[in-house]
């Protein structure tokens, strides 16, 4: 029976209708998204709650002074932490500050001031020991209030003791400053395509190393779940026999084109409706931090989809045709997942260096090319054309080659059952003329 594409395309509605209506797929696209956001948000507040709470209840702080260089320190610990601007509110209103204080109390002795800490009685014991000045070995007690909390109060007793180490001995403007050398520091960096500095803010910092993973997460997903979507439509089909009736009235090339082209549409529906969402939703963010996307990005990004998609669907039908269950399957297909997120162990060598050996080297290789080169993107670094080129001719050479041997495995292995192929008659299968 010849391929013919109308019946392909009948195959294709058929796999994109039933794909699309499944529960599970309108649970990965409404409330995977809603899911994930609440748990950012809700970790970012619990996170910003903590650290407040760990500062309001330290209200008494112990003090042991051997030294005699604090005799001068001011007896109030005084902390103030400005939260940063909520870029979703219109109203013009500055960001809240929030002031907290601990009374500095002196104790004679090391003893003393632990054993009121074990009370209750003091949150913090601070000892200066009567060697600091010569070698800066202080000591610290506490009770264990989690990372967050510590390191925080860490933080602000430290500011104190500079403060307390100055006082009486520089004017006190310069204790302020030398205290928080950068409170007010305004950070600048160049903009290659605006040929110019821009000003830096702990919000862009954060988008530019949030932007280039949701990109390659997002895309990574995409092409995982489309291909998860195939091979779990062939390795079922396959068991239940369905095929055996469809094979009657198409041919192999008419179900493996169809099943490639409808749920290659769902996974790109799965693309563009996380993809509105999130410009949805993250564009106020983004606007508030001049945070900007060249639009030939999301261009590249959909050639990659449609790239790294018919590659690993092409491995996934093969897998599924081999295969006798599902759960044989899954077991193959885990191994060729993974590689398409090994971008993601080795993100922070890509961010920090996107045009480095490793990250030209994973953007150029088949299995990682899509995921890596999103990421590379992503981080607003300038990729040289012919690496974006020779990336994509790469990959769709390799999805070619991957789509014609799984054609022929496809072709052979639907209709036999029983004991799986091993590797040698999978290889004789794909040498075959036939």
């Amino acid at each position: 029976m010849k391929f013919s594409m109308s019946r392909a395309l009948t195959i294709a509605r058929r796999e994109y209708m039933t794909t699309i209506k499944r529960k599970a797929f309108l649970f990965t696209v409404i409330a995977m998204p809603a899911y994930f956001a609440f748990v950012m948000t809700f970790s970012i507040s619990l996170g910003s709650k903590e650290a407040k709470r760990a500062l309001a209840e330290t209200n008494t702080i112990a003090l042991v002074d051997s030294t005699g260089l604090l005799a001068e320190a001011p007896p109030v610990l005084s902390v103030e932490i400005s939260e940063d601007a909520n870029p979703f509110d219109t109203s013009g209103k500055p960001p809240v500050t929030n002031k907290f204080s601990a009374e500095v109390r002196r104790y004679p002795t090391e003893a003393a001031a632990t054993e009121a800490l074990k009370k209750d009685e003091v949150q913090q014991v601070l000892v200066l020991p009567p060697g600091y000045m010569e070698n800066g070995a202080a000591r610290r007690y506490s009770k264990n209030t989690g990372l967050i909390g510590s390191s925080g109060k860490e933080r602000a007793l430290l500011r104190w003791l500079t403060g307390a180490l100055l006082a009486g001995r520089v004017d006190s403007a310069l204790a302020e400053r030398a205290v928080r050398p950068g409170k007010a520091l305004a950070n600048y960096q160049l903009d290659e395509e605006k040929n110019g500095f821009v000003l830096q803010n702990d919000l862009r910092e954060t988008l530019s190393f949030m932007v280039p993973l949701a990109l390659a997460m997002l895309l990574a997903t995409s092409i995982v779940t489309g291909g998860q979507y195939l091979l779990q439509g062939v390795a079922e089909e396959k068991e239940s026999r369905i095929l055996e009736s469809l094979l009657c009235t198409v041919s192999t090339d008419d179900l493996m084109v169809g099943k490639l082209i409808g749920l290659g549409g769902a996974g790109l529906t799965l693309v563009a409706t996380w993809g509105i969402a999130s410009s949805y939703f993250g564009a106020p963010m983004m606007a508030f931090a001049d945070f900007q996307m060249a639009p030939a990005t999301l261009v590249i990004a959909a050639i990659y989809f449609l790239l790294g998609y018919t590659f690993y669907a092409s491995i996934m039908t093969g897998i599924g045709a081999v295969t006798n269950n599902m759960r044989e399957a899954q077991q193959f297909a885990w191994m060729f997942t993974f590689a398409n997120f090994i971008p993601f162990i080795v993100m922070w060598a890509t961010i920090n260096n996107p045009n480095g050996g490793l990250s030209v080297g994973l953007s150029l290789f088949p299995m990682t090319a899509a995921t890596q080169m999103m990421m590379r993107l992503g981080t607003g670094a300038v990729v040289p054309v012919w690496q974006i080129a020779a990336s994509m001719g790469i990959l769709a050479l390799s999805a070619w080659i991957m789509l014609s041997i799984s054609s022929r495995v496809f072709r052979i292995g639907l209709l036999m059952y029983g004991k799986t192929p091993n590797l040698p008659e999978i290889l004789k299968w794909v040498t075959s003329k036939g």
